[in-house]
């Protein structure tokens, strides 16, 4: 045997020699405590098993077997200095065995509510393609996504991707030999606004739409802020009919017909139209502006990019640092109406130069455009 071996050893010894030493001198305890306080030891657990008892005595099932044995228990605590160990122990074990039904009783009422629990009783089969329909009960913006196909594997041309600068260059031919003709890209970045408006009656069915929701949410001072989630649910929950073209996934703008009636004629309308002259900018600055009351994330309106393209990603850029290049127009114009606005003026003309160098630079970095010397 090792030395450290012969350590451990003794020091189990030395333990287990410890816990027998005390083990003894409790038990020791307890003989010279029960023999000295014998009848004040006996009479106050006799007193607590009675009053254990009692609580027993409400349950009508128990009342006919606890009350006797309280009688034992009060006859017994008259003069517990002649009661016996073993007799007291008799006792207080007949008071405990009318407890043992308590926990069977509570055990079986814990199944029953658990055999019972809805999330039990469902028979659904929750898988990866019927989850979404299960949420969009719960979560209307999740309705016009059912009607979209599988868009992790296919593209369609109403739901493609956003185009990063160099295919919007490219598309449109903007590059010359290895410059960008800033003339052609200002001619594409003014028709990404859109036509000015004279009045908010020009504004299209879906524009009308988010003029209605956003016009909800600012023009009430935030006080009908229940009432837009309310019309964005029920545009959402609408997708479940056929409304445009034929097609399933796509609202119902009918619905926002009364709303935007109503704050179209609201006095602040006219000034949100006065500092913006194109639809785009004035539901983007509109958009921003409403997140005070709250986040509107584009989300909630999943169902525009396939109506409106363009202003779905000028909704989209919304509290980004940096647009899309689909929204990059609408994004510099905004900012630069709500420049002049505050300093007391108005654009009479797009101002898209910002767009334009920040188009150019990506450019240049990513290295399909040279710098100009």
């Amino acid at each position: 045997m090792t030395m450290a071996s012969q350590s451990a050893t003794n020091a189990a010894s030395e333990t287990t020699t410890l816990y027998l030493v005390l083990g003894g001198a409790a038990l020791v305890g307890v003989v010279v405590a029960w023999h000295m306080y014998h009848g004040l030891i006996a009479y106050w657990l006799l007193h607590a098993t009675w009053l254990e008892l009692d609580y027993l005595r409400q349950l009508p099932l128990l009342n006919d077997h606890v009350a006797p044995l309280q009688r034992c228990l009060i006859a017994a605590a008259y003069r517990p200095e002649q009661l016996a160990a073993g007799a007291l122990l008799d006792l207080l074990n007949a008071g405990g065995w009318c407890f043992v039904p308590l926990p069977a009783a509570i055990g079986l009422y814990g199944l029953v509510c658990a055999w019972r629990h809805p999330a039990n009783r469902t028979r659904r089969a929750i898988t990866a393609a019927t989850l979404p329909h299960i949420m969009a009960r719960h979560a209307p913006a999740v309705t016009p996504v059912l009607y979209y196909g599988d868009l992790l594997n296919v593209d369609p041309a109403e739901h493609r991707r956003s185009l990063n600068p160099e295919e919007w260059a490219q598309q449109r031919n903007l590059i010359v030999n290895g410059q960008l003709r800033r003339d052609l890209c200002a001619d594409e970045l003014v028709k990404d606004l859109g036509g000015r408006l004279a009045s908010l009656e020009q504004l299209s069915l879906t524009e009308q739409a988010m003029f209605a929701i956003f016009g909800a949410r600012l023009l009430s001072d935030g006080k009908d802020i229940a009432h837009a989630q309310a019309m964005l649910d029920a545009l959402n929950r609408s997708c479940h009919h056929i409304n445009w073209q034929g097609r399933r996934g796509y609202p119902d703008l009918t619905i926002c017909n009364a709303a935007f009636a109503k704050y179209v004629q609201h006095p602040a309308a006219r000034i949100w139209l006065e500092k913006h002259h194109y639809a785009r900018t004035l539901l983007h600055a509109m958009h921003k502006d409403s997140l005070k009351y709250g986040r509107l994330s584009s989300a909630h309106f999943r169902w525009l990019k396939g109506m409106d393209r363009p202003l779905w990603y000028a909704l989209n850029t919304t509290g980004r640092k940096t647009p899309f290049v689909e929204s990059a127009a609408v994004y510099t114009q905004t900012l630069w109406e709500t420049f002049a606005a505050e300093h007391g003026y108005q654009l009479t003309e797009p101002c898209v130069d910002d767009a334009i160098d920040g188009i150019e630079s990506y450019l240049i970095k990513v290295g399909i455009v040279h710098r100009q010397q």
